[in-house]
């Protein structure tokens, strides 16, 4: 994948938002359908690879997967879409889909996995309620957001 995908992707997780150092604790994966323990993929990374980075690139996956199924398409034709230059937003109108839904499902994966967190003993409440509060208006952003096809 192209740089700039990459960076909307990882931003798109939420990871950053978040932050890594919860979800590397918990073994909680934004999108996923059930948590992923992260001493499983860990154990999976190229011994050079960080921890940190390792889970972005999950984070990557698990968002655009998200993505894919609420929009109801297949993953690579979404890749392929995103890598054209058109967003996640365009790609879900021309699918039918309101891109509120794709937002919907991003915030959605985000507060469980604050949730999780919570309840981990790795954010505090008050943390959490300001990670959430911030979910909104970063998953819709990055589903408006364009990368510049080459």
């Amino acid at each position: 994948m192209h740089a700039t995908v990459k960076k909307l992707i990882a931003s798109a997780t939420l990871a950053t938002t978040l932050g890594v150092g919860a979800f590397a604790t918990t073994g909680v994966v934004a999108g996923a359908a059930s948590p992923t323990p992260t001493t499983a993929a860990a154990a999976q990374a190229p011994a050079k690879a960080k921890p940190g980075k390792q889970l972005r690139r999950q984070f990557r996956r698990e968002a655009i997967t998200s993505a894919a199924h609420t929009i109801g398409i297949p993953r690579r034709d979404l890749v392929a879409q995103l890598k054209a230059g058109r967003s996640v937003a365009e790609v879900a109108t021309a699918h039918g889909v309101a891109p509120q839904k794709v937002v919907d499902a991003w915030v959605s994966a985000g507060d469980k996995a604050i949730d999780k967190a919570v309840a981990a003993g790795h954010l505090t409440p008050q943390r959490a309620a300001k990670l959430k509060a911030r979910l909104p208006k970063l998953a819709a952003r990055l589903v408006n957001a364009h990368r510049h096809a080459h």
